[in-house]
């Protein structure tokens, strides 16, 4: 973003600055089954950043950054915020946010993302909670029990490269028991 190396921490510093200031807000792109285009299971909300100077920056721009930096919570933590405000204003919508694996991976990132499903109980039917395979897990124990703890509050999970999580989807379908069902993107939905 803005020229910048992509380990280089200021993209950090940035984006604490725009989260303070207000200027991350999403975009929504609607996720169908893989079927039935007509058929929409949920709007994902890519995240976006204004600069100061107003020019609007899309996720590739900045997120990569804070990946590779292990600093991705600190985005998640804003945007799932904005999502759960977005479910509590429109009583109809089904909104997915993508988590940085680094949140399932250690627990006191974790408890910042299942306090704020927690607080708001009545909109966690409506959540989907989106993950990529990209991350791999040291202690997959640790992956299943929060994943596991988002299906107790009532959240719906999307799951990228379902092929090098099987033995999370498996776990967490033996313990849940709910169906899975094919994005068009790739992704299955539980």
């Amino acid at each position: 973003m803005l020229g910048l190396d992509l380990l280089d921490e200021r993209h950090v510093s940035i984006v604490k600055e725009a989260i303070a200031e207000g200027r991350i807000g999403f975009i929504v792109e609607s996720i169908h089954v893989s079927d039935d285009r007509a058929h929409v299971l949920y709007g994902e909300c890519l995240p976006h950043l204004a600069d100061q100077d107003g020019m609007e920056h899309d996720d590739a721009a900045f997120v990569p950054a804070l990946e590779a930096l292990g600093e991705a919570p600190v985005l998640d933590r804003h945007m799932l915020k904005l999502v759960l405000d977005a479910l509590e204003s429109d009583s109809l919508s089904v909104l997915g946010y993508r988590l940085s694996g680094d949140n399932i991976s250690d627990p006191r990132r974790w408890a910042h993302i299942r306090d704020q499903i927690a607080a708001r109980p009545e909109l966690a039917s409506r959540l989907v909670l989106k993950l990529t395979g990209i991350q791999t897990f040291a202690d997959a124990a640790l992956a299943i029990n929060s994943l596991s703890e988002a299906k107790g509050l009532g959240c719906r999970l999307a799951i990228d490269d379902h092929l090098s999580w099987t033995g999370i989807i498996c776990a967490l379908t033996r313990k849940h028991g709910h169906s899975v069902r094919l994005c068009e993107d790739g992704s299955i939905l539980m």
